[in-house]
């Protein structure tokens, strides 16, 4: 295969409209817009998974993506109304998709990376919810090593960063002792 042909076929492009819209994720202020293009990028990044032999990656970044949309359809005044509906219906979908995925202690890691997230969706502190997303994203890139998919390993290291930087840029400022 010549690098024209990888560059253009499908999977390829696949995966460079997940990575951009990771990407635009992480730099969208206003809440709807960050979800819908979190979902947009979990969906192509599971779709390209899958393609690359990584089901249980797929379907849990699948489910990400789902809870994603769901936020992102949800206006700011209802947004607290469905976070147990969230969480129920990962860990139900998470649940089943070890059942029609799981083949090796690998498969667990994104399905854990997945409801560990929602549950600490539960604090509602944001920099706890920040850690626990850069947190999981270790589960993410030891499952793209350990499956040989280097380029989702690759991105799951670029938005690892980007959460440290979050963490780093948002956390609380200690109170200055002015005496």
């Amino acid at each position: 295969m010549t690098f024209d042909n990888l560059l253009l076929s499908p999977n390829i492009i696949l995966y460079f409209f997940g990575l951009i819209f990771a990407m635009i994720c992480t730099q969208t202020k206003n809440r709807q817009k960050m979800m819908f293009f979190k979902f947009l990028g979990d969906y192509s990044n599971a779709t390209y998974s899958i393609l690359m032999g990584g089901l249980s990656g797929g379907l849990a970044g699948f489910i990400a993506g789902t809870g994603g949309l769901t936020q992102a359809l949800t206006p700011d005044k209802h947004l607290s109304k469905t976070l147990w509906p969230r969480i129920i219906g990962a860990s139900i979908l998470s649940i089943m998709s070890i059942y029609f995925s799981y083949k090796a202690p690998a498969d667990l890691l994104p399905i854990a990376a997945v409801v560990g997230c929602r549950f600490m969706e539960l604090n509602r502190n944001p920099e706890r919810i920040r850690l626990a997303y850069y947190l999981s994203g270790f589960l993410w890139i030891l499952y793209f090593y350990l499956l040989g998919i280097y380029l989702l390993m690759a991105t799951s290291t670029i938005m690892n960063i980007m959460f440290l930087i979050g963490l780093l840029r948002h956390r609380p400022k200690p109170p200055i002792d002015l005496i």
